[in-house]
Parts: structure tokens; sequence; C-alpha cells
């Protein structure tokens, strides 16, 4: 009976942990240099206790970020107090995702190119980089009616 308690805890916790988000809110939206592509931060969170996961969509320009993020970015700190990722356009087709410090990314490169109705678009990504001006806390989400295409 013991034994059948331990596999049943152990199924729950491992479920647990693939559960999808409990909530995803949209922060931060960034359009391309040239208007046809938009870079959106949703922040994620699973609940009390777990970290904040930021995840980046490349979405034709006002289109909601529906589907599956382009970058994943879990437990994502921008300094101290303040958590989530920074996102700008540093090239025309070149969007740069950064943080302090980070638990883990997904997929675990630098670079990467991201197929978009535009063309491709390649994401920077990194951490290390402080933000002094982040105000602390999550990234509050952006105001707004919903979005659809």
């Amino acid at each position: 009976m013991s034994r059948l308690l331990v596999v049943a805890v152990l199924a729950l916790v491992v479920l647990g942990a693939c559960a999808p988000d409990a909530e995803r809110i949209e922060v931060l939206r960034v359009p391309a240099p040239d208007g046809v592509v938009d870079a959106v931060g949703v922040q994620s969170s699973a609940g009390a206790g777990s970290p904040f996961g930021s995840a980046l969509a490349l979405t034709p320009a006002g289109c909601p970020a529906d589907g599956d993020p382009v970058l994943r970015v879990v437990g994502a700190t921008r300094s101290a107090a303040a958590a989530g990722v920074a996102v700008s356009w540093v090239g025309p087709r070149t969007v740069r995702v950064a943080w302090l410090e980070a638990r883990f990314r997904d997929p675990d490169v630098d670079l990467l190119v991201a197929p978009t109705p535009g063309g491709p678009v390649t994401v920077v990504s990194g951490g290390g980089e402080a933000d002094p001006r982040a105000p602390a806390g999550g990234m509050p989400p952006l105001a707004g009616p919903p979005r659809s295409c």
C-alpha cells in the first residue's frame, strides 16, 4: 500500500511540473522597424511559489500572441527586485531578449532564427544585463481591448 502511495505522489508531482501556465498576460509589445511583425512579451505564472515565466512571441502586427512562443525564459529578473525580460529591436529583422539572471531558457541558445509572416527574424538572447529602470515586481499587463486578427 505504501508503495502505491509513493507512486501516486510522484505521478502528481510530475504532472504538476508539466501543467500549463495558470495565467498568461501580455506585458509588452514592440513593433519591428518595418511594422510587419510585433515582438510580444508574455508573462506567465503557474501559481504561488512558482517563478514567473517570460515568453517571446513573434506575431503579425497587432495580432494576439496565441500559439507557441519562439523563446521561453523561466525565473528571469531585470534587477534584484524586478522580474521579467527586456525586449528591443536591434536591427530591421533582429530582436534582442535580455535579463540579469534566469533559471533557464528554452531553447537554450544565444541566437535563433524564427519564421514570421514578414520573413525570418533573428532572436538574440542572453543574461547578465541589468535594467536599473525596471520597477519592482512582475511586469504589468498591457492595457487595451483584446486583440484579434
